[in-house]
C-alpha cells in the first residue's frame, strides 16, 4: 500500500510539474512564431531604439509603418512584434499560455462567473477609486517611507488610431500580461478554503473559493487598471525607482508563491497518506482550476479594461494630480549612458498624450535627440513644503 501511494504521489507531482516542463518548448515556439528572421529582428531593434530614447512609440507611428512595409511585415505581424517587446512574457505566462489558445471557447463557459463578478468589481471600484482610498494609501506610503511619487510614461502610451480586430493575438497579449496574478490567486483562494474548511465536497469548496476569488480578483483588477497611470515610487535612500504596480507585485507574489508551494505540497502528501486519497485526481483538479482561473482572469481583465478602464484610469490620474502633484520624467539610455530628466508636470504630460494626432517624429529626430528632448526647468518639488 505504501509503495502504491508513493507511486501515486510521484504521478501527482509529475502532473503538477507538467505545465512548467511544457513552458520551455512553448517559449521557444513563441519566439519562432513572433519572428526570429532578419526582418523581425531589424524591426524589433528599431522599436527598442525608440524605447531606449524615452519616447513613445506612437510618436513614430508613420515612420514605423513605413519601415514595416519596407521589411514586408504584415500589420498584424508588426503589432505582434511590438506587443511582444512592450509587454514581455515571463515563464509564468508560458505556463498559462494554453489557456490563451483555448480562450474563445472557454470564455463562453466562464461567462456566468464573469457576469456575477462584475457587480463586485463596481463595488470595489467605488470603495478604492471613488472614495479615494487608493490615492490616500499612496500618499501615506510616500510620507511614512520617505519616498516620492513621480510619473514615468511607458513607451506604449499615447493614442494609436490603428484599427485592430478584437480577435487579434497582439491585443490578447496586452491583457494576458496581468493574467498570472489572477490565475495563481484563484488557485491560492481554493487551496486556502480547502485547507481551512476541509469539506467533504469539493463542489461546495469550489463555490466558497469562487466567492473569495471574486473579491480578491475585483480588488486586483481595479488596482491594476488604476496603476496603468505609470506612477513610480522613488526611494532616494537606496537610489532606486519602483513602479507602483511592480511594488504591489513585490508584496503579493512572495505571499501567493510561497503559499502555493506550501499548500500544494501539504495537500498532495495528505492525499497520498489518506486511505481513500487520490493524488493524481487532486493534481488534475488543480490544473483544471489553474487554467480555469486564467480564463476567468483574462476575461475579467479584457472586459473591465474595455468597459471601465479608461474611466477608472482617468479618475485616478486626476486624483493623483490633485493630491500628489507628481512630476513627469524621462528615463533614457544612449550608448551605455542613462539619463534621468524631468520634463514637466504630470497633468501637462497627459495633455500631450490626449492629442488625437500627435506630432510625428522621424529617426533623424531620434538620432539628434538621444536624451528624448531638451532638459526643461523642473517644476516645484511638492515635498519641499512638507
Amino acid at each position: 500500500m505504501a509503495a502504491t501511494n508513493f507511486d501515486e504521489l510521484l504521478w501527482g507531482a509529475g502532473l503538477l510539474a507538467l505545465p512548467l516542463i511544457m513552458a520551455l518548448p512553448l517559449r521557444l515556439a513563441w519566439q519562432i512564431w513572433v519572428g526570429v528572421g532578419h526582418e523581425a529582428a531589424e524591426y524589433r531593434t528599431v522599436v527598442r531604439q525608440i524605447v531606449d530614447s524615452g519616447n513613445q512609440v506612437t510618436s513614430f507611428r508613420q515612420t514605423l509603418d513605413d519601415i514595416a512595409r519596407n521589411l514586408r511585415l504584415t500589420p498584424s505581424k508588426q503589432r505582434l512584434i511590438e506587443a511582444e517587446l512592450l509587454h514581455p512574457l515571463t515563464i509564468s505566462h508560458f505556463i498559462l499560455l494554453p489557456s490563451l489558445l483555448i480562450l474563445p471557447l472557454s470564455a463562453v463557459m466562464a461567462l456566468p462567473i464573469v457576469l456575477l463578478g462584475f457587480p463586485m468589481l463596481l463595488f470595489m471600484e467605488y470603495i478604492i477609486i471613488r472614495r479615494k482610498i487608493l490615492v490616500w494609501s499612496l500618499r501615506s506610503v510616500e510620507r511614512v517611507m520617505h519616498w516620492q511619487v513621480i510619473h514615468i510614461p511607458k513607451p506604449h502610451r499615447g493614442k494609436d488610431e490603428r484599427k485592430r480586430s478584437l480577435t487579434e493575438f497582439a491585443q490578447h497579449i496586452e491583457h494576458f500580461n496581468y493574467v498570472p496574478q489572477a490565475a495563481f490567486l484563484g488557485l491560492f483562494a481554493w487551496l486556502i478554503v480547502h485547507w481551512v474548511l476541509s469539506l467533504d465536497s469539493w463542489t461546495v469548496e469550489l463555490i466558497y473559493s469562487s466567492l473569495l476569488y471574486m473579491v480578491l480578483l475585483s480588488v486586483l483588477s481595479v488596482l491594476n487598471t488604476a496603476f496603468e497611470s505609470d506612477l513610480v515610487f522613488v526611494d532616494p535612500a537606496k537610489g532606486r525607482l519602483v513602479p507602483v504596480n511592480q511594488w504591489l507585485e513585490g508584496v503579493l507574489n512572495p505571499i501567493v508563491g510561497i503559499g502555493l508551494v506550501f499548500l500544494l505540497g501539504r495537500n498532495l502528501l495528505e492525499e497520498a497518506r489518506a486511505v481513500d486519497g487520490n493524488p493524481v485526481l487532486f493534481a488534475t483538479f488543480v490544473l483544471m482550476l489553474l487554467y480555469g482561473s486564467a480564463v476567468v482572469g483574462i476575461s475579467f481583465r479584457w472586459g473591465y479594461s474595455t468597459w471601465r478602464g479608461g474611466a477608472v484610469r482617468g479618475t485616478f490620474e486626476i486624483q493623483a494630480i490633485e493630491e500628489l502633484n507628481p512630476l513627469s520624467y524621462d528615463l533614457t539610455r544612449s550608448k551605455g549612458r542613462i539619463d534621468f530628466n524631468v520634463r514637466m508636470a504630470m497633468d501637462e504630460r497627459l495633455m500631450t498624450f490626449d492629442k488625437v494626432n500627435p506630432h510625428q517624429l522621424t529617426f533623424d529626430d531620434l538620432q539628434s535627440l538621444p536624451s528624448a528632448g531638451k532638459r526643461k526647468r523642473a517644476p516645484k518639488n511638492p515635498l519641499d513644503d512638507s
